[in-house]
């Protein structure tokens, strides 16, 4: 690692040619019916994606198991789930890793109690 007094701030040229600011589509915001007037739970929508995408919301949820918090994505106006972090199967690998581990540390335990039994 180079020493302290060995480095030099300098000044970097700033940067050019930034594209201006593009002004936003005036066909209405997600949760609303195109006339800017807001539908029922309008406000419960987090973001708003300009696009194509689906209104949506996250949810966290501990799970009972591991412990661990899941988020679920879910769709505003169907409430269903688009996406889950960790999946369904990463989760349930968890799980079986965490009851291996708990196995081999009863196991390492009996181990280690007969040994000491059997010494005496």
């Amino acid at each position: 690692m180079s020493d302290s007094s060995d480095l030099h701030i300098t000044r970097v040229s700033p940067v050019g040619d930034a594209a201006p600011v593009q002004p936003v589509r005036g066909e209405g915001l997600v949760g609303t019916n195109g006339d800017r007037t807001p539908l029922p739970h309008a406000h419960d929508v987090a973001a708003v994606t300009g696009g194509n995408l689906a209104a949506a919301y996250a949810q966290f949820v501990v799970n009972d198991d591991t412990h661990d918090v899941v988020i679920r994505i879910r769709e505003s106006a169907t409430d269903r789930v688009i996406a889950e972090y960790p999946s369904r199967q990463v989760e349930a690998i968890a799980v079986h890793m965490k009851q291996y581990a708990d196995t081999l540390a009863r196991r390492r335990a009996a181990l280690r109690n007969t040994t000491v039994g059997s010494g005496n």
